[in-house]
């Protein structure tokens, strides 16, 4: 039987078949990472935001409650980056660009804010309009799929997803669109309607989205169809290593590297 799958362990398997066999197969644990740290703080935060009691009935007090959330956060996870044995100016420097991140989210969301209370909703009732559905786990029995949604916007007939990156890209790779249309698949087994459209919010730049066509979803069949195909085995021998620029680069390498290369 097939292994149920992630949108990142089927990336995974296609960057590198040796780094999924040693990641999922053997299940060797990943060395901690600024990245993932700050990655998870951010979600956290984005997450919690749209939790906000009745008092809170300005723009002001919006963006305080979300830089009061990044402090929060930052703090209960300050054990991790312990962990990499960081010089405290870095880890201020790493706080300084999340809260730059989150800024120019907020800068975004803000004038979304004032396009629904212009067109005549209350200050309340145009924060609801903008709440999305977040980190929702689905689980997918026909394609032996399970991943977590970051923000899904459900408004009478139009379904949109969202995940959102933290990184410097700006343009949907062939990742993420594969990610995206394993989110369509999910999410229409779920609710028997496919969403309308797909897209990346990045975070520091803007929202970029797809139309949902037959193609798209096509496409994130096939490849899961393949990679459940490859991954049946439990022979590292049929796991080939892919070796190229994600094996190791100027300021770090894959978890696995010495295992790979110890020869």
């Amino acid at each position: 039987m097939s292994r149920v799958q992630s949108p990142s362990s089927i990336n995974t398997y296609k960057q590198c078949p040796r780094k999924y066999y040693y990641r999922y197969i053997e299940e060797l644990p990943s060395k901690p990472s600024i990245y993932l740290i700050r990655g998870k703080i951010v979600h956290s935060v984005l997450e919690k935001f749209f939790d906000i009691d009745k008092t809170i009935q300005t723009e002001d007090d919006l963006r305080v409650h979300l830089f009061w959330l990044l402090d929060k956060t930052w703090a209960e996870n300050y054990s991790e980056f312990l962990e990499l044995d960081m010089e405290e100016s870095k880890i201020k420097s790493y706080y300084s660009e999340t809260k730059s991140t989150l800024q120019k989210w907020f800068g975004r969301f803000r004038k979304k804010l004032h396009q629904q209370i212009k067109s005549g909703r209350s200050f309340s009732d145009a924060f609801k309009h903008l709440t999305p559905i977040r980190e929702k786990e689905f689980l997918s029995d026909n394609h032996q799929l399970r991943g977590f949604i970051d923000a899904i916007f459900e408004k009478n007939d139009n379904v949109v997803i969202l995940d959102y990156k933290t990184g410097s890209k700006t343009h949907i790779t062939p990742e993420y669109r594969l990610q995206l249309g394993m989110y369509v698949l999910m999410y229409k087994e779920a609710t028997g309607k496919r969403p309308n459209f797909v897209g990346i919010d990045f975070l520091n730049h803007a929202e970029q989205l797809i139309m949902v066509d037959d193609k798209l979803e096509n496409e994130a069949l096939g490849e899961v169809k393949y990679i459940h195909s490859k991954t049946k085995t439990k022979n590292i021998d049929d796991y080939s290593k892919k070796p190229g620029p994600l094996c190791k680069w100027s300021s770090g390498q894959c978890d696995y590297y010495e295992k790979c290369f110890k020869y």
